[in-house]
Formats: structure tokens, C-alpha cells, sequence
């Protein structure tokens, strides 16, 4: 078992648990002021880990966040990156093992993510289906076809299967470690490292294939310009912006207002030198180029969208992702 060190001891048996290098905390401090906004009072704890020796920023030190060091184990050193992805990417691998004493349920979240509503209590107690030990929203590939084939699958010469985004994850820790996760995904990535396209999250799909449950899409909705207009209508909890372009680094439009100056506002209150790096608002939409086509798109894809939307009743409840 990994072990880690922490600022305070564990105080709740539920946890909100980010993972974050140095360079991407401020992002990782952004999220956190967002959860103790909606929950001021929770039942549960907010850890931010790192192997990298990182705080809070002055004025939101007085949050009950329990910031834990945890090393990068060895077996990371020759583990696939990117110049997106690196190694801290990996430590959420680790996680539900180095916490399973304190731990029976964790909420993963990615750190380049805003939260626009939802209870984040009642979403750490929501049952898994047939003992499975997690529970995450099925990749946006999927959306439009449930099956549509994932290169990590056809790689192993397997059959298509439901897929999932990994930068939001429901962990029933007792189940991962019944299941031996850990164990098992560090043997993935030392036999078969050639089929990790897609780094922690390829070994995670592989590792959960046909074992996990399907969240609604209201806790991670990747953000993408092509469905941007059907934001405020299917209002999703949590937008995730995943890939290279974020928020606070595409200036031409292509987000709504309000998510640049939101970065914007925090970043000039506790790190001024990253909002010196964000031109002034009035320039960020002065180029929405993209719109015409975007709207387009959006009504071209819609039929298939609504079929995926449909699946969900209620934001609380996992569903079969063959269903």
C-alpha cells in the first residue's frame, strides 16, 4: 500500500479527492472553493493529493482541506505520458488503496472542471449496481453510438463495449480493493503499456471492462464548442474541460463569458500572475468565428444526443451502461 502523508487526519468516511501536480493546483483550488460553496457544512472530506509539495493559497487556507503528499510509486517511471498528460495523472490509480483505512466511498475529480450545481453528498452515497466498484459517465464518443469500438478494445482484439471518461470517478473503495484494482492495473501497464492510448484512462476501461455503472451525464459533460448551445438546457452539474482547450487558454469565443471571467475573478484574487495572462474580457469575444458552424452541427447531431439524454431519469441514479 501506498502511503501518504496529510495535513489534518480524515474526519468523515466519504471523500472529494483531486489529484494535481504543482502547475495544475490553482485549477485543483479553483474546484475545491466551488465545492465548499455549495457544501459550507460537509459531510465529507476534500483532499487534494500530489507528489509534489503544494498548498492552498492564503485566503482559502482557513478550508477544511486535507492536502496529502503522495509519492509516485516506481513502477510510474516508464508509465505512457504526453505533453498534456503526466505522471500525477496516474496517482488516481493509487488512491482508493492508500485511503482504503480512512475511506469507504471517494468522489475522483479531474481539476479542469467547473461545478454548476448538484449534491455532492448525495451523489457519494448513491448505490452501484452488482457490485461493481465504480461508477463514471460514458465517454462522449459513445453518445451517438453506444458501442462504437475504442482503440484500447480493438488493440486487445476484443469486442466493442461501454466506455468511460475517467476525469470524474464514483470509487466504492472496499469493492476496488476486493477486486485488487491496484494490483491489477500496474500489471496492465507493465505487459501491455503499447495499448495505453489514452494513459490511466485506457487502464481503467480495460481493468473495469463490463464492471462498472453508468452516471448520468449531468457529472461530466465534456465540454465541446459542437454542443455548447445545449448547456443551459440539459444543465449539467459539472463541465468538464478536457482536452487543450480550456477556458482560461482559448480566447476566440468559443467559450461563454462567464466561464473565462469565473477563472478570471478567482485567478486575480489568489494568483494575480495568471490573471495577467488572460486578455481583457471585452478582446476574449470579439472572433465567435466558429458559430455558424458549431449551431450547425448541433442540429445535425441532435436526434442522436437526445437519445443518449433520455436514459436518465434522475442524476442519482446509475444505470447498466448496456442498457
Amino acid at each position: 500500500m501506498t502511503k501518504y502523508t496529510a495535513t489534518v487526519p480524515a474526519k468523515h468516511r466519504k471523500a472529494i479527492v483531486l489529484c494535481c501536480d504543482q502547475g495544475f493546483m490553482k485549477f485543483a483550488a479553483f474546484v475545491v472553493s466551488q465545492i465548499f460553496e455549495r457544501h459550507p457544512d460537509p459531510d465529507f472530506d476534500v483532499c487534494i493529493c500530489s507528489s509534489d509539495a503544494i498548498a492552498l493559497p492564503e485566503k482559502l487556507q482557513h478550508l477544511p482541506v486535507r492536502i496529502c503528499q503522495l509519492p509516485l510509486p516506481d513502477v510510474l517511471e516508464d508509465a505512457p505520458q504526453s505533453y498534456r498528460i503526466n505522471l500525477s495523472s496516474y496517482l488516481r490509480l493509487f488512491i482508493p488503496s492508500a485511503f482504503a483505512a480512512e475511506y469507504d466511498r471517494i468522489l475522483y475529480l479531474d481539476s479542469d472542471i467547473s461545478l454548476r450545481g448538484g449534491d455532492y453528498s448525495k451523489l457519494l452515497d448513491i448505490p452501484l449496481l452488482d457490485g461493481h466498484p465504480i461508477a463514471a459517465v460514458r465517454t462522449s464518443h459513445q453518445r451517438a453510438q453506444m458501442l462504437k469500438q475504442m482503440p484500447e478494445f480493438k488493440a486487445l482484439g476484443q469486442t466493442p463495449a461501454p466506455y468511460f471518461n475517467a476525469g470524474i470517478l464514483l470509487i466504492d473503495v472496499p469493492r476496488w480493493e476486493a477486486a485488487e484494482i491496484q494490483s491489477k492495473s500496474i500489471d496492465l501497464m507493465s505487459t501491455k503499456p503499447e495499448v495505453l492510448n489514452l494513459h490511466d484512462q485506457s487502464v481503467l476501461n480495460i481493468v473495469f471492462r463490463d464492471n462498472w455503472s453508468e452516471l448520468s451525464y449531468h457529472w461530466n459533460w465534456l465540454y465541446s464548442g459542437r454542443f455548447s448551445y445545449l448547456i443551459e438546457s440539459c444543465d449539467p452539474y459539472i463541465l468538464h474541460f478536457a482536452g487543450r482547450i480550456k477556458p482560461w487558454n482559448r480566447f476566440n469565443g468559443e467559450f461563454p463569458q462567464k466561464y473565462p471571467e469565473a477563472f478570471r475573478s478567482f485567478f486575480a484574487e489568489h494568483y494575480p500572475d495568471e490573471a495577467a495572462k488572460m486578455p481583457p474580457s471585452e478582446q476574449i469575444f470579439a472572433v465567435p468565428k466558429f458559430h455558424k458552424k458549431s449551431l450547425l452541427k448541433q442540429w445535425w447531431d441532435f436526434d442522436r444526443l437526445a437519445l443518449y439524454l433520455s436514459r436518465f431519469d434522475d442524476p442519482y441514479v446509475v444505470i447498466d451502461p448496456r442498457s
